[in-house]
């Protein structure tokens, strides 16, 4: 799920109707800030945050796959995106079992999901922006994808979501630090591979991830 494992499976990309829909419903986007909202105002947000999510959620795991146990992944067993390691301490913080990852169930999958959303503060960003982060914070953990966004904004790289993070937010919550921090994922890559080649058999899928991004970012409205 994470940069701590580092892998994504090559894909032949194929745009499903699905996914254009979802771009779809992207353009259809909602003025965020209000001054005051009524009750029936922070429920239409609410909606449209929800069907955020679940467009970021359905391009992550598009990307993420199924069951993988590369030998060169570090991340070791992985499902949906999921580490073995990851769901046994999900399961162990609800006093629950341990419990293979590949019996996770649908709402566990969602969960652990959200609290992506939630702690990369994803839901805050507008469209594009919010896909992006969701997707590095899957793909890279919570913390680094805040680096990614810092380096996006010109910031000091701390990982942390401080004040001045959200500061230079304010003015840069766009499609273009979207596209910044995919440019900063490409470069790492190229990185990464560099410093340990046995990460080379993932290369290819990490950069039809990043690329496929850009492309799908581009075509949402901000």
């Amino acid at each position: 799920m994470s940069d701590k494992q580092a892998t994504q499976r090559q894909h032949h990309i194929k745009w499903k109707p699905n996914l254009l829909l979802g771009i779809l419903l992207l353009t259809l986007a909602i003025p965020l800030p209000f001054a005051q909202k009524t009750f029936a105002q922070q429920q239409q947000t609410a909606s449209f945050r929800q069907k955020l999510f679940q467009t970021a959620l359905y391009f992550t795991l598009y990307f993420e796959g199924g069951f993988s146990n590369h030998p060169a992944d570090k991340g070791g067993r992985t499902y949906r995106g999921v580490l073995q390691t990851e769901y046994n301490a999900y399961r162990y913080s609800r006093g629950l079992p341990p419990l293979d990852v590949t019996q996770m169930s649908e709402a566990e999958l969602l969960e652990i999901y959200k609290y992506y959303w939630d702690s990369s503060l994803s839901g805050t960003m507008q469209p594009a922006l919010a896909i992006v982060m969701f997707d590095t914070a899957v793909n890279f953990g919570i913390n680094n994808s805040i680096t990614f966004l810092q380096q996006a904004l010109g910031l000091p790289q701390t990982g942390v979501f401080d004040s001045r993070t959200k500061e230079a937010l304010k003015g840069a919550n766009n499609r273009n630090t979207a596209l910044q921090m995919i440019n900063e994922r490409i470069i790492y890559r190229y990185k990464r591979v560099q410093e340990d080649p046995t990460q080379m058999a993932f290369f290819r899928g990490w950069l039809s991830r990043d690329y496929s991004l850009w492309g799908y970012v581009n075509k949402i409205k901000n």
